[in-house]
């Protein structure tokens, strides 16, 4: 499953990456789950599935509200398609060489065990994925991140990880080359193939079986936090794949931030170098989303004017 609304610039990378590594090989069927997109975007999707013929495609088209469409989406494509191993990534999430042979590799060595929860990656902007790349493999980068932030990565999953855009640009620029971050893990990573846990998490990136959605009664309608908080009570157990990075570029409450940063066109640039163009050299892209962002800051920043005013 690849959810996507409206980031044609994140969602064709993502294509891209999953095509280049190797994805659309491993799975019967990419389902996009379309949450009430705009029209030009869904020619994006549609040309995307005519330039693939041999692809089995399908859309699951939601209603527009999150996170209760999101859920949504996912229960009626998990209904369609029962009985399977299901591997969902976010339109802004950008997979290594090999993702989809490791998600299933991971889910086959557990998917015996009557806790197993779900399968994931390590992300960098993640609390618990930086949280455990910084404690357990990449000591000199938590030193670094004490002496930048004054404290340790937390858990937390609404702590400084996720709240600040900061640290998310940070967290991804340390490993923003997927080649050679995945290939430096492979020699970090020692014994420790996976990491088990039950702590929330992110689940922009995840891998899940039908028994797993049967136990749960369907994916809860408020989504993350009812999945992870369902995984909790009933002492189920996530793997974390320790054999591999992903990126997740942005939170909603770091993408205005990120957008103005030049992060996306070096993520182009620095995995997907040939589809770089003439307006992403020139950060033209960048300018306009700039741009975009304009008169919500004005109406921001007059809103705060006025209430000083009062």
């Amino acid at each position: 499953m690849i959810l996507t609304k409206d980031r044609r610039d994140c969602v064709g990378m993502n294509l891209h990456l999953h095509e280049r590594g190797g994805s659309f090989e491993v799975f019967n069927r990419v389902v996009f789950l379309l949450n009430d997109v705009h029209p030009r975007h869904m020619r994006f999707i549609d040309a995307f599935i005519e330039r693939h013929p041999k692809l089995a495609c399908d859309k699951i088209i939601g209603d527009g509200t999150r996170p209760r469409g999101i859920s949504a989406m996912q229960n009626r494509c998990i209904e369609k398609y029962p009985g399977c191993f299901y591997a969902k990534t976010d339109e802004d999430v950008f997979v290594p060489h090999g993702w989809a042979r490791m998600m299933l590799e991971a889910y086959e060595a557990h998917r015996d065990r009557d806790d197993l929860a779900l399968i994931t990656p390590l992300l960098p902007n993640n609390a618990y994925g930086l949280h455990v790349l910084l404690t357990r493999f990449y000591p000199e980068l938590l030193e670094e991140h004490r002496s930048r932030f004054g404290c340790d990565p937390s858990i937390d999953p609404t702590g400084l990880t996720w709240r600040s855009p900061s640290v998310g640009e940070w967290a991804s620029r340390q490993f923003l080359n997927l080649a050679e971050a995945n290939a430096r893990q492979q020699t970090r990573m020692g014994a420790e193939r996976f990491h088990y846990f039950s702590n929330y998490f992110s689940i922009g990136c995840i891998g899940y079986d039908y028994r797993h959605w049967q136990q749960m009664g369907g994916i809860p309608w408020n989504d993350e936090p009812g999945w992870c908080k369902w995984i909790e009570d009933n002492r189920k157990t996530n793997v974390l794949d320790c054999r591999q990075i992903a990126l997740h570029y942005t939170f909603f409450v770091q993408q205005e931030w990120l957008d103005r940063s030049s992060l996306i066109e070096d993520l182009r640039a620095t995995n997907l170098p040939d589809t770089v163009t003439l307006a992403d050299r020139l950060h033209l892209h960048r300018a306009a989303r700039i741009t975009r962002q304009v008169p919500g800051i004005l109406k921001r920043r007059w809103a705060a004017v006025s209430a000083r005013g009062r």
